[in-house]
């Protein structure tokens, strides 16, 4: 299948910056006006655990489907730089992300990105949405918008000294999530819609990604209660005056 017949469709802008903290993480907080300090996350709420790799897609992939999984690394991975995730035909791209047996409510997202020529912009989010491609992203709305800065590992694919490994704090940018808003997901669907270079450049490149939240187990056989339909006779035996005396009788 050509990129023209798999990838289709109008393109739109945005923008946006970060922040950073003492954690090693720059942070950001786009398009959540509420103007209250977000709640910090840690490590224990990672939900690696319960993504569902095994059903990850993306549409508009460069990469074989089988390296989506790997975006998604432990912590004693996540300073890997390979294989970088690329899109295909352009610089968007669309992950479904399926949660298992659960569900959940996101608290952030943390991003390792290309901090140079192929860094995601504008990153739209759906939630429990099946139904996002190419045809009808763009009049979907998304649950939440995220401005990523441009800030990330600096290494592009014409550097001939790439490591395998850069253990930098500063390339990860965390997102905070309104957590009123994603509850009960079940599925989060990325879009990311540009890159801050577009004009010169068609690609977008990811490093690692990483959700933090809690979850909810989700019962798998259903709870089945057994309800007498009606009285039946036989089972409820009236005592004569005779009877209810003696047995009540000291």
């Amino acid at each position: 299948m050509s990129c023209e017949d798999q990838h289709f469709h109008s393109h739109s802008h945005g923008g946006g910056h970060g922040d950073g903290d003492g954690d090693g993480h720059s942070h950001s907080h786009q398009h959540d006006h509420s103007h209250v300090a977000p709640i910090p996350t840690n490590i224990s709420q990672s939900l690696l655990s319960k993504i569902d790799t095994v059903h990850l897609t993306a549409l508009n992939l460069a990469n074989q489907s089988d390296d989506l999984q790997k975006l998604f690394k432990s912590p004693e991975d996540k300073y890997k730089l390979k294989p970088v995730i690329k899109s295909d035909c352009d610089a968007q791209l669309i992950i479904n992300i399926p949660f298992l047996n659960a569900s959940v409510k996101l608290f952030s997202l943390i991003l390792r990105t290309n901090g140079d020529k192929y860094c995601p912009k504008t990153i739209k989010l759906f939630k429990n949405d099946t139904e996002v491609d190419f045809d009808t992203v763009e009049g979907k709305k998304p649950a939440f918008v995220i401005s990523h800065p441009q800030i990330g590992v600096m290494y592009n694919d014409d550097d001939d000294d790439i490591p395998e490994v850069l253990e930098e704090e500063g390339d990860f940018v965390e997102h905070y999530l309104p957590r009123h808003i994603f509850t009960g997901v079940q599925q989060l669907t990325i879009f990311i819609e540009n890159i801050h270079n577009e004009e010169e450049e068609d690609e977008s490149h990811l490093h690692y990604l990483e959700i933090r939240g809690e979850y909810t187990e989700l019962n798998k056989d259903p709870v089945i209660a057994l309800y007498e339909s009606a009285a039946n006779p036989a089972d409820h035996k009236n005592l004569t005056a005779e009877e209810y005396t003696n047995n009540f009788t000291l």
